[in-house]
């Protein structure tokens, strides 16, 4: 996702329909970083909260991979443990206009 796309979409396009969202994501040009988004409100924040797992060296995820089924369900051959995976709560929300405002913060 790029940091600057989705910025601009939570300070000027934020849907008013939306109550509450909060999920983890990362961006371009860091993508070995874990960022936590929270939104309650006027409320918004955006932290980091540490590395995915993919970045580690192999020798130490391969046993951390092989005993953690929750790893092994959300991990993929291509980017391991990194995700977007934003949820939102809403009343009447326009659901097509959110998933394509949030789809545009995904090109470069």
């Amino acid at each position: 996702m790029n940091l600057g796309l989705f910025d601009h979409f939570v300070a000027r396009q934020w849907p008013k329909s939306i109550i509450r969202a909060k999920g983890m994501c990362y961006f371009k040009g860091e993508e070995h970083m874990c960022y936590l988004f929270e939104q309650a409100g006027r409320q918004v924040s955006l932290r980091q909260a540490g590395q995915w797992y993919a970045t580690m060296p192999q020798d130490e995820l391969k046993p951390i991979l092989a005993r953690d089924t929750r790893l092994q369900a959300d991990w993929d051959d291509e980017y391991g443990d990194r995700m977007q995976k934003l949820v939102f709560i809403g009343q009447n929300m326009d659901t097509d206009d959110l998933k394509e405002k949030l789809q545009a913060c995904l090109t470069d």
